[in-house]
């Protein structure tokens, strides 16, 4: 077999998992030179994840699949390859963090790659020190990885592969969890590393504004194929799509059922918030964004009921029932099908589940195991779930994770249509266009609390010089 100079090269590569009856990945070939950087996007589903995870020796080495066609890394058919061996070579920066992350401390779980390399202890430390300085972690090294934020924990992920020094790095959604100054920094760095090293890149995402700092080559995506189309929508006319008319917003009464957050107060070994206030009256959605560890998770868990806070107060009214969807759908989701994990609160008819499944994009998979589906479908029946008995208050930390423009388009909908019948909507999100579009007020949780309609607090971010918290930024350039 004759190989071409490409890092990457793969020929008519086919992935088949058992049980199903289309591939995941059919008949995809494409060369990445040495030095490229290579954004590949498309549907959610649509292979995405399984071409990394194979690219990089997991299938069929650690995930069963019946594959044909070839993968050659460097001077490596992967197929032949030893994983630790191609550990040396590639690293995959997974699309879920903590499947990824496997030590207690942030520290050893940088250092963790590089020891298993038998490199000398000095190095260790070294390449420890400096990757967690690259991705902005340094102050986190002796922290707890359990007590990280998300977007923390996926700066932690990106760190213990760039302590490797692979030759090619793999990117499953890598900005999925940061906050949008993390997003911009991640592929800054990439462009500094990769202009050193010469390192190769393949990255699949959605959010491909940040990525331009890397001048990338757009592999597209569908079925499991490479298809040559372009995207019809931007993200940013996606948002304006589903910016809704603000005069027909709910019009009850909004004093006799509003939630009252007074001089809330809350922290770790240091505060994160003091002296929180706001109101959340009915009909209305709040959005709150802001960077990584800012509290915004924590916030959703106290407006739930799941943490105490440890100042202040919060009012709900009576009876006010809840709906919620977790930062990791792995946290809630509990049964061994997608139909068992629907009707936990109730069987449905067979008719009414597929028709929702349908919306959903998630035909055809009730019986299937729900931790099978990849993490935007996950996140999907996490939100099936969370609206299915129509909650007065519905908490959504991070919904549009993992989704293509139709399922960001999709849960919007269903984000509006709680809003017209009176729900009240907290919509923790790092999507700062969807944020400008779909919410009544927003609130900044960042170095000062910023609260008010979206046009006054993205005013007050662009003159403290938070641009990329303004929708205007991501506008794509010409």
């Amino acid at each position: 077999m004759s190989f071409s100079s490409a890092a990457i090269e793969l020929r008519d590569l086919c992935v088949r998992f058992p049980g199903s009856r289309a591939p995941a990945v059919d008949a995809f070939s494409g060369d990445i030179p040495k030095g490229r950087t290579i954004a590949l996007t498309g549907p959610s589903g649509c292979g995405k994840s399984t071409l990394l995870r194979t690219v990089a020796g997991f299938i069929p080495e650690m995930i069963e699949a019946e594959v044909s066609g070839h993968v050659r890394l460097a001077e490596r058919v992967v197929a032949d390859a030893d994983v630790a061996e191609l550990a040396t070579t590639v690293g995959l920066v997974q699309q879920d963090p903590d499947a990824q992350i496997c030590t207690l401390s942030v520290r050893s779980e940088i250092a963790f790659g590089p020891e298993n390399l038998c490199l000398p202890v000095s190095e260790v430390r070294q390449r420890t020190q400096e990757a967690a300085e690259a991705m902005g972690i340094a102050h986190l090294l002796d922290r707890d990885a359990t007590t990280l934020s998300g977007g923390e924990k996926q700066r932690l992920a990106v760190a213990s592969i760039l302590a490797m020094r692979p030759s090619v790095i793999l990117l499953d959604e890598p900005t999925a969890h940061l906050d949008p100054d993390g997003a911009c920094h991640l592929f800054t760095r990439l462009n500094q590393l990769q202009r050193a090293s010469s390192c190769t890149l393949l990255i699949a995402e959605h959010r491909l504004t940040p990525l331009e700092a890397l001048n990338p080559e757009l592999w597209i995506m569908a079925a499991g194929r490479r298809v040559e189309r372009d995207p019809a929508r931007t993200h940013t006319s996606l948002a304006r799509l589903v910016k809704r008319d603000r005069g027909a917003a709910f019009m009850g009464p909004l004093e006799s059922a509003s939630i009252k957050v007074m001089e809330l107060g809350y922290g770790y070994t240091e505060p994160l918030f003091q002296h929180l206030s706001f109101e959340l009256g009915r009909g209305q959605v709040l959005g709150i964004i802001g960077p990584n560890g800012g509290g915004k998770t924590t916030l959703l868990r106290l407006l739930a009921g799941l943490e105490r806070p440890h100042a202040g107060s919060i009012a709900c009214p009576e009876g006010t029932t809840l709906g919620m969807v977790f930062q990791h759908p792995h946290q809630q989701i509990f049964e061994r099908t997608v139909r068992r994990d629907l009707e936990i609160e109730g069987t449905l008819p067979d008719d009414r589940l597929c028709d929702v499944l349908t919306q959903a994009r998630l035909d055809g998979m009730a019986d299937r195991a729900p931790h099978s589906l990849s993490l935007g479908e996950q996140r999907r029946l996490t939100v099936l779930g969370a609206l299915r008995n129509e909650p007065r208050l519905l908490l959504l930390d991070e919904p549009f994770i993992g989704q293509d423009r139709d399922n960001v388009e999709w849960i919007a909908s269903h984000i509006e249509r709680a809003r017209r019948r009176g729900a009240m909507t907290c919509l923790v999100t790092h999507d700062i266009p969807m944020a400008g579009a779909l919410c009544d007020r927003v609130l900044y949780l960042g170095e000062e609390i910023v609260e008010g309609t979206p046009g006054e607090v993205f005013d007050r971010l662009r003159a403290a010089g938070r641009i990329a918290y303004t929708p205007k930024f991501w506008d794509v350039k010409p």
